[in-house]
């Protein structure tokens, strides 16, 4: 009887998140994975747009499990460069956690349940105010790691749950209109974000 010879490939624990945000992003899954991943999780930041970013994340595809970008959709689409980058991350297998407009749609999302679209200038003044509601006298700065430790990765399940609230209410809204299998505009969905997917799919251990 002739044995079969045992399949003995490593099974890839790496999980890649790549990010142009060099500041806010980077710092805030750099200690999100303090909380422990069931994955080996890599933060790398590429100074690109959606598109370069998913060209980038490519390089990384032969020892991933998993490869998430990180961007914001400010006017990208208007630049012509979003639905290329989300096409080529399709074909690709590569996952997006996107926000729209910006990042702060996400950090918002750590005290309230947010649904106002407004222009991007206006976000650090709303996270400003969440912040001075909860005893922080100071104005937001996106450059103080230090914050996001003390008042966003404490905070990043009530996270999940607020920005999953606005997303499926814009998918809801889109399936009714237009059917399941149409591609979702996410580009018009203004103070949404779904970067809790990525968040969910790290399997946090605490």
């Amino acid at each position: 009887m002739v044995r079969r010879k045992s399949d003995q490939r490593k099974v890839c624990n790496d999980f890649y998140i790549i990010t142009n945000g060099v500041q806010t992003e980077k710092n805030y899954f750099d200690l999100l994975k303090a909380k422990h991943s069931v994955y080996s999780v890599h933060v790398k930041f590429e100074n690109a747009d959606p598109l370069g970013l998913v060209e980038y994340a490519k390089d990384f595809l032969n020892n991933a499990n998993q490869i998430w970008c990180v961007f914001d959709i400010d006017y990208t689409h208007d630049d012509g460069r979003l639905v290329p980058a989300l096409n080529l991350a399709e074909q690709y297998g590569i996952k997006i956690a996107y926000s729209n407009k910006a990042f702060e749609v996400w950090l918002i999302s750590h005290f309230k349940t947010f649904k106002t679209k407004m222009p991007i200038s206006n976000y650090s003044g709303v996270l400003t105010a969440c912040l001075n509601d909860i005893g922080y006298s100071d104005a937001y700065d996106k450059s103080d790691k230090s914050l996001l430790q003390k008042y966003f990765i404490p905070n990043y399940k009530t996270a999940v749950d607020n920005a999953k609230i606005v997303y499926q209410h814009y998918v809801k809204q889109h399936n009714e209109e237009y059917g399941p299998n149409s591609k979702m505009p996410i580009w018009k969905w203004d103070a949404s974000t779904s970067v809790f997917k990525l968040v969910e799919a790290l399997k946090l251990r605490s």
